[in-house]
């Protein structure tokens, strides 16, 4: 045995991990940065909350020796709960008013929910609801996300911090949490609601810091969550606001396009059959494309992506369900713009043909489409190490003018990486692809290209900080 705030005090082990995701998972929400402020007394707050609860009992020997090697989330989620969450909570069990209250899977404290937090504390024991829940918890793989990705800070990156937060804080909406923190193991952010658009983060914390250390402020910042646990909204708040500027949104929802058929390709007409979607795309009679392979993940709810054929030509088909109308949006908007302004770069971006919602389908029965141009090549995540340092640098270069070909119709991406970039090794034909996260930059807003290239190559980057914007 041994004093409960010595072993609180004891900073967190180091992970053991190795391979594993390439990509980090990054979600449709988003809580605009200009929402957010940085806690600047939080370590201050927490610890002096600690302090007051008084822990004098004594707790198991907790063994800090780290063996397990983690590849994903899931790893790292376990990895947390083990050397974080289940020596505050020992830490805390015997604190007034803490005897319910427990570190659990949110389908253990909450009926079934669209948004599932990795992480939460609440009351057990109890009937299944979500206003048990006091705090949520997000993780992240630290080996996708840098950890000054976490910083608000920094101008360079705060603008990474908005699909992450806003994941966060769409957890924190549906159970009325005010409390909240992401965390990739390595540094820890921890978020505090003060009004329908306030929201306070601290400055990342790291694993291994002492004095106070990483356990002892989780241990503060939940006795503040059980002291002072929901967030009621007022009645005029309006959710959407909280993702900042309006997002893209594209001029017409139906629309067909020669750009990229030959007239005596395209007058050929598809059969109707059980792999067909037929979708209007403003013409006077719909459009027909045929599925031939599935190319997105069978696993994926509502989203899909395929190798079709329309016209009697090969095309790739994007499928976007109706509650996923926004992310249809953003992308179409931004094949619009490339092809409407058509600016240098351009060709690093597929030529898109037709779009459209979605008439009958057994298939994908109901939403939009967006119907593009096959491009060559394959994914870079999957042989970047297999390039040359010449090859690498093409592709660095490409991408950059792509990048810059988005900031001239006036775009950053929140989503960049090697997985949403195609190569084409023997022709050194390269092609940006997914603007699902694509954002409108801000009047007045300078982003620079550097944003996206240091996410995309991280340590690989071998063209030096670009400073176009």
């Amino acid at each position: 045995m041994e004093p409960a705030r010595t072993q609180l005090a004891r900073a967190t082990p180091a992970l053991s991990q190795h391979g594993g995701t390439t990509n980090p998972s990054i979600h449709s929400d988003r809580l605009s940065v200009a929402y957010m402020s940085l806690w600047s007394t939080f370590q201050r707050d927490a610890f002096r909350v600690l302090q007051e609860a008084g822990i004098s009992h004594e707790v198991p020997l907790n063994d800090e020796t780290e063996l397990y090697t983690v590849g994903n989330e899931l790893g790292l989620t376990g990895r947390f709960v083990r050397n974080v969450c289940d020596p505050v909570i020992k830490a805390l069990e015997l604190v007034p008013g803490m005897a319910s209250t427990r570190f659990a899977d949110f389908q253990a404290i909450s009926t079934a929910q669209m948004t599932v937090p990795d992480v939460c504390l609440g009351l057990v024991a109890t009937g299944l609801d979500p206003h048990n829940v006091y705090v949520v918890g997000e993780m992240k793989t630290p080996w996708t996300i840098a950890g000054t990705d976490l910083n608000i800070n920094r101008h360079e990156s705060s603008f990474r911090l908005e699909p992450l937060i806003g994941q966060l804080v769409a957890q924190m909406r549906t159970c009325e949490a005010r409390f909240g923190f992401l965390s990739t193991y390595s540094s820890t952010v921890f978020v505090k609601r003060e009004a329908d658009s306030s929201f306070l983060l601290s400055s990342p914390i790291w694993c291994g810091t002492t004095q106070p250390s990483l356990r002892e402020l989780l241990a503060g910042f939940c006795l503040m969550a059980v002291s002072e646990p929901k967030y009621i909204e007022s009645q005029t708040f309006q959710a959407r606001n909280l993702r900042g500027p309006p997002p893209l949104r594209v001029s017409g929802r139906q629309h067909d396009t020669s750009a990229y058929h030959s007239e005596s390709i395209a007058n050929q007409e598809e059969t109707i059959t059980s792999n067909s979607v037929v979708f209007n795309a403003g013409g006077a009679t719909p459009a027909v494309v045929n599925c031939v392979r599935l190319l997105s993940e069978p696993t994926a709810q509502n989203k899909a992506t395929w190798l079709a054929t329309m016209g009697g030509s090969t095309v790739i088909l994007k499928c976007w369900g109706p509650q996923y109308n926004d992310l249809f949006e953003a992308e179409a908007e931004v094949y619009n713009r490339i092809w409407d302004q058509q600016p240098t770069g351009r060709r690093n971006f597929a030529k898109w043909i037709s779009r459209g919602e979605i008439v009958c389908s057994t298939l994908f029965p109901s939403g939009h489409v967006l119907v593009l141009e096959q491009r060559p090549g394959m994914r870079l995540d999957r042989i970047w190490d297999d390039l040359s340092d010449g090859e690498r640098a093409y592709v660095q270069s490409d991408c950059l003018n792509g990048i810059h070909a988005l900031r001239h119709v006036g775009l950053r991406l929140d989503d960049p990486g090697k997985h949403n970039v195609l190569f084409d090794r023997d022709r050194r034909v390269l092609t940006l692809l997914d603007f699902e996260s694509a954002q409108l930059l801000e009047s007045h807003t300078y982003i620079s290209t550097y944003f996206e290239m240091r996410i995309m190559f991280r340590s690989d980057l071998m063209i030096g900080r670009p400073s176009g914007g």
